[in-house]
């Protein structure tokens, strides 16, 4: 709420009190209070010279330029500026304090406030840590960070992946570390970020122990054969997580002769499209809630899955609809989404998901699934598992064969759909789809059995969750 001079004073006065407005008879501590949790919420009016009871006009003692030192005063106790106005009523002076809502946290003597209808209280410890969350950018903060700590080949390494990009296009050979992470916005007022530190930072997991990413290769839920945790940099943190994924998925090698006539090598296939990996763990590196310090990102990866989970959710009004549909970009650490795109690791703000579903699609596989619950942000890959060699294994004919091949291309198939694909009957077409459902293949859906349908059962039997 933007700050607006009171034009209306009897409309002021004739207001009860409540989340936006306020009366005081004079100023003391609780008045401090009251203005924080206004530039905590959404702004108000604070009159001061009114009793709250009835409104009545008590005044207020404006001599020996008081108005420029309760100024200054609330300039020096909460770090704002708000809009004061003098107003006589019956031949006393009232005030009128309005406070715009603020875009960092206010705290009064060390203490944050928020206004619930018309009560100003002190918020509570879990309210404050999801108030700083969304007000304040985790990797535009500074510490007291030692400029030793900085990993100055990290930051090379970067400056010759921007330079490569065109993605930063003037460059110094001589300019400083220090020179460099300002003009990145990673060192502010001569102090160093936390994005400095995890983004090129020599061992960020000093400051921030669970800022790593664990990687398990489960053979069933409870069933772990594959361990690992890494750490570092993000950088880092990327390479190697790449570098342990790609251990664990399947990889073949096409040696046909359109394969080796785009490049004269085999080429090869791997199981989950690479730049889908790649995609997923950067979008859990970038977008991490990194103000959540208890949980670690997570990488699973079983027999036909793999499930990436991070700490941060969407933020408030934005759903995974809205991800899909309009590729909405929601930078919760712009300081890290900006090097990673300056090192060209990522093409666009808010393209990823979108890239993932694209390369997908082109080795014709499961679209990701996503969920974004209080517990973080899960985005899951799936394999094709219906390959050939599995088909074959479940002894299935040739008109099974062929509906399975039109389920990937169109997701769905009917009965009728069925019979005029491969010219049965109709009571040929139900035994084939019901040995399939049996056979955990297909998935009936339909209430009615008139928009009975089929799909592709997601796992196959026995596959952990």
């Amino acid at each position: 709420m933007e700050a607006k001079p009171t034009d209306n004073l009897a409309s002021l006065l004739a207001c009860f009190e409540g989340r936006r407005i306020d009366f005081k008879e004079e100023v003391s501590d609780t008045f401090y209070k009251l203005l924080s949790a206004f530039a905590n919420t959404s702004g108000g009016t604070a009159v001061i010279g009114v009793r709250d009871s009835d409104h009545a006009v008590t005044g207020i003692d404006l001599r020996n330029n008081a108005q420029k030192k309760l100024a200054d005063s609330i300039s020096s106790r909460l770090g704002i500026h708000p809009v004061i106005e003098t107003h006589e009523v019956e031949g006393k002076n009232i005030l009128a304090v309005t406070v715009e809502q603020s875009r960092t946290p206010v705290a009064c003597d060390g203490r944050y406030y928020t206004r619930v209808g018309d009560t100003t209280r002190e918020m509570l410890p879990d309210e404050l840590r999801v108030f700083f969350q969304e007000s304040i950018e985790w990797d535009s903060v500074t510490g007291t960070f030692d400029p030793d700590e900085i990993d100055r080949e990290s930051v090379r390494r970067f400056l010759t992946l921007a330079r490569t990009t065109g993605r930063i296009t003037v460059i110094d050979p001589d300019e400083s570390v220090d020179a460099v992470l300002s003009r990145l916005g990673l060192i502010r007022d001569g102090r160093i970020t936390n994005g400095a530190i995890i983004l090129f930072g020599k061992d960020p997991q000093t400051y921030f122990p669970n800022t790593i990413i664990r990687i398990g290769r489960f053979r069933q839920a409870d069933i772990i054969i594959g361990d690992h945790e890494i750490r570092g940099n993000l950088f880092v943190q990327f390479e190697e997580a790449e570098r342990i994924i790609k251990n664990y998925i399947g990889v073949r090698y096409d040696i046909s002769g359109e394969a080796m006539q785009e490049s004269f090598q085999r080429k090869e296939v791997w199981e989950y499209p690479l730049p889908a990996i790649r995609e997923a763990l950067l979008n859990a590196l970038i977008h991490r809630d990194y103000f959540n310090n208890t949980i670690q990102t997570q990488v699973r990866i079983f027999d036909d899955h793999i499930r990436f989970h991070n700490a941060g959710r969407l933020p408030e009004g934005v759903t995974i609809e809205m991800i899909l549909r309009e590729h909405y970009s929601y930078l919760r650490n712009p300081k890290i989404a900006d090097v990673f795109y300056r090192s060209g690791l990522v093409e666009r703000y808010g393209s990823g998901i979108e890239r993932i579903i694209r390369a997908l699609e082109e080795e014709k596989l499961p679209a990701p699934e996503i969920v974004s619950t209080p517990l973080g942000f899960t985005l899951t890959l799936r394999m094709n598992q219906f390959t050939d060699e599995f088909l074959q294994a479940l002894d299935l004919n040739d008109r099974q064969i062929a509906a399975i091949s039109f389920l990937k291309e169109h997701g769905t198939i009917t009965n009728t759909q069925y019979q005029n694909l491969n010219a049965v009957a109709a009571r040929t077409a139900l035994r084939d789809l019901n040995d399939m459902v049996t056979k955990h293949i297909l998935e009936r859906r339909g209430i009615s059995r008139r928009d009975t349908h089929y799909v592709l059962f997601r796992e196959k039997k026995g596959s952990p969750g």
